[in-house]
């Protein structure tokens, strides 16, 4: 007989719930819960697959009554490089005849020497709201 790996149940309620919600607040949620009914902090880790460290933070939150911090998931604060040379772009993008985004991508290695993919300077080119025709 071929014992099958059996998922883990947690690992299932995660998944279910990761299709509505952000799997990230749902692995919170979980957490806290488990902290709540007093499950080692080990094992939580384990099985809600986070870092120990994690679980410290949020019983830390759970046990100062922090739960909208638990329920809040904070965006990126890293920064662009290429927002440090947003007007240069921009200037040159108004002054050129750029088509491509491989001949941005050119332009901007050449005024700044940051050696980005096309993708990010779309992304970048699309949060600064600047549109582009294709």
């Amino acid at each position: 007989m071929q014992v099958e790996k059996e998922e883990n149940k947690i690992e299932k309620v995660i998944n279910i719930l990761g299709q509505k919600f952000c799997v990230t607040l749902v692995k919170r949620i979980i957490c806290v819960i488990l902290i709540a009914f007093e499950i080692d902090k080990n094992i939580i880790a384990e099985k809600v697959n986070i870092s120990l460290k994690s679980v410290k933070k949020y019983e830390n939150m759970l046990n100062k009554g922090k739960v909208n911090e638990i329920l809040t998931i904070k965006g990126s604060s890293r920064k662009s490089e290429l927002e440090d040379y947003k007007e240069e772009i921009f200037a040159e993008l108004d002054a050129g005849e750029y088509k491509t985004l491989r001949q941005i991508k050119a332009m901007i290695l050449a005024k700044t020497g940051l050696n980005r993919s096309r993708n990010s300077i779309n992304l970048f080119l699309k949060k600064t709201n600047i549109v582009r025709s294709k």
